[in-house]
């Protein structure tokens, strides 16, 4: 079976990676953005590719294989009769990133290095790095900026620790380099960035007030410094460990899954009202299992949360008294119970706008939203049996 961890993005302490001294003081860039120079635009609407994470050899063992899978234009996904496979460090869990033209792909990996490779056209793979940043940041997840040339690393490591949000520019044939500590925080769990603005999960960034969690931050992007503008308290305590975090699409409210096993309060999922200055916590739902993923809908206030630790994909709305976020129920699986579903990726734009992937414990589970607020699971792509054939980490091509 997949094999459980625990996660150590606790909002108010920090993981045991520490890669500073932790009496040192942490300088954040304040230099000019750098120029946006490789012109990376999104590729044509069709055919793309799924990277997943294969953690596990035939007697558990632990490696570092990565597998990627064709995606069609209607969206069926299909394995090579041999398939194409590639090595970086280890990588049991989270989602692998890419550049907008789907070139390059990045992996915030167990040690917390990033793995960085290319994929060709055909889906062909390159390693670029194989482990680039040790000791520099402990890379817990991965976001892209929009145009495609830098990274943003969160460290889930408290301040004191060097936790926060690193930049790292992604060079025209896709090499790395670390442009150094963009923001200081503890424990960011979560980032969404959205043109001039950032929203953040975490213990506290920058300078936000004692209890705020869920962070609305001016982005000037590059490397220069952000600002926090609002901050909420989403659960109203300290107790979460941030796991799936998503906005809605038409960006009025945040979900923030929790998924610490040991506070006493059970998981759940915060729902925070966002608005174009502000962000307040709204609601919190109770009674999720380890809420590992959030994916939401293109089309109107619906989402899907995984459930690893329970073996459940739950659909979220907005459809409680005066349209407050509810538990809907369960996903209508047409393709077998989901076993340990855990990291998911979307497509969020084109033909395909709303289908999302959904790595489970030896298959990738196929899921689409629709617009008239249903979601529809339409198969799954397993595996087979063997420890060989667990899963992890998972991205698509944009």
């Amino acid at each position: 079976m997949r094999l459980a961890y625990v996660s150590v993005l606790v909002l108010g302490c920090g993981h045991d990676a520490s890669h500073t001294d932790p009496d040192a003081s942490i300088p954040s860039i304040d230099a000019p953005s750098m120029p946006v120079t490789c012109g990376r635009t999104l590729a044509a609407d069709g055919a793309r590719h799924i990277v997943i994470s294969r953690p596990y050899s035939t007697t558990g063992a632990a490696t570092t294989l990565f597998e990627v899978l064709s995606v069609s234009a209607a969206g069926d996904v299909t394995r090579a009769a041999t398939p194409v496979t590639f090595d970086m460090h280890r990588t049991n869990f989270g989602t692998i990133a890419f550049t907008p033209d789907g070139k390059i792909g990045l992996a915030a990996q167990e040690d917390g290095t990033l793995g960085v490779f290319a994929l060709a056209a055909d889906g062909t793979p390159t390693v670029i790095d194989p482990g680039f940043g040790m000791g520099t940041f402990y890379a817990d997840r991965i976001v892209v900026d929009p145009n495609g040339d830098f990274a943003y690393i969160l460290d889930g490591n408290t301040r004191a620790n060097g936790g926060g949000i690193y930049a790292v520019r992604i060079g025209c044939d896709g090499t790395p380099t670390s442009l150094g500590l963009v923001a200081a925080g503890s424990t960011p769990g979560g980032l969404v960035l959205d043109g001039a603005r950032a929203l953040v999960a975490a213990g506290s960034m920058l300078d936000s007030a004692t209890g705020a969690d869920a962070e609305l931050l001016s982005w000037p992007g590059g490397t220069l410094m952000p600002t926090v503008t609002s901050g909420a308290d989403a659960f109203g305590d300290d107790d979460a460990i941030v796991g799936g975090f998503a906005m809605t699409s038409d960006k009025t409210a945040l979900l923030v899954g929790d998924t610490n096993s040991f506070s006493g309060t059970g998981n759940r999922v915060a729902v925070v009202t966002v608005g174009a200055t502000t962000v307040a916590p709204a609601n919190v739902l109770a009674a999720i299992a380890d809420p590992e993923s959030i994916q939401t809908s293109p089309f109107g206030n619906v989402a899907i949360v995984t459930t690893a630790d329970g073996d459940a994909i739950h659909v979220l709305d907005d459809g409680g008294t005066n349209h407050a976020w509810r538990i809907r129920g369960l996903l209508a699986y047409t393709s077998g119970n989901p076993m340990q579903p855990g990291d998911t990726t979307a497509i969020v734009r084109g033909a395909l706008n709303g289908h999302v992937f959904v790595s489970e414990l030896s298959s990738i589970r196929h899921v689409v939203f629709h617009d008239d607020g249903s979601v529809v699971d339409v198969g799954a792509l397993q595996f087979g049996d063997g420890l060989d054939q667990i899963l992890g980490a998972i991205g698509i091509t944009p």
